[in-house]
């Protein structure tokens, strides 16, 4: 499967360089481009995305090793799965992400599970911070895949002249007898 951040130019925009980053971190806010929103928007199968904007801090953590904090907002337009029309939604998400040069970052045993509360760490790829995935992940993650309007009801009922279908089991218990 491709990256999708290839298909946005995320990479290179968005991405950080760890021999840009001081001691004392590094502080960002950025924005989308329209050409960037509106890729994101047939990925994320969005209706349109008007607006994108993420501000983080990146500090070294010694190994190193990376820390990212921020936030992430958005607006996104969808369709209503019940009544089909437009709808307007703002997404609001902290951008929490933990960056690790790759030989530093093992494989848990097959089955683990981590509940720590720090992210698990992303690899450092080419000496760059992957932060274009971690803002198009948690973008992904925060928009809500099945979206409804406040006032959409689903007023649906079968009518009264109509059988149900046929139970799938029904043809089972034929072969039985």
């Amino acid at each position: 499967m491709t990256d999708p951040r290839q298909d946005i130019g995320l990479t290179a925009a968005w991405d950080e360089a760890v021999r840009d980053i001081p001691e004392g971190g590094v502080q960002r806010d950025r924005t989308a481009t329209e050409a960037e929103r509106f890729a994101l928007a047939g990925l994320l199968e969005l209706v349109a995305l008007p607006s994108l904007h993420a501000t983080y801090r990146i500090r070294p953590a010694g190994n190193g090793r990376y820390v990212l904090k921020g936030k992430l907002e958005a607006i996104v337009h969808q369709t209503c799965v019940v009544s089909l029309a437009p709808l307007t939604n703002e997404i609001r998400q902290e951008l929490d992400g933990v960056f690790w040069p790759p030989e530093q970052i093992s494989e848990a045993p097959s089955g683990a599970v981590d509940v720590e509360e720090e992210p698990d760490p992303e690899p450092i790829e080419n000496g760059r911070l992957p932060v274009g995935r971690l803002v198009f992940e948690t973008l992904a993650a925060a928009i809500d895949p099945f979206p409804r309007a406040p006032d959409a009801v689903l007023d649906w009922t079968p009518k009264a002249d109509e059988a149900p279908p046929p139970s799938p089991f029904a043809a089972l218990a034929k072969l039985k007898k």
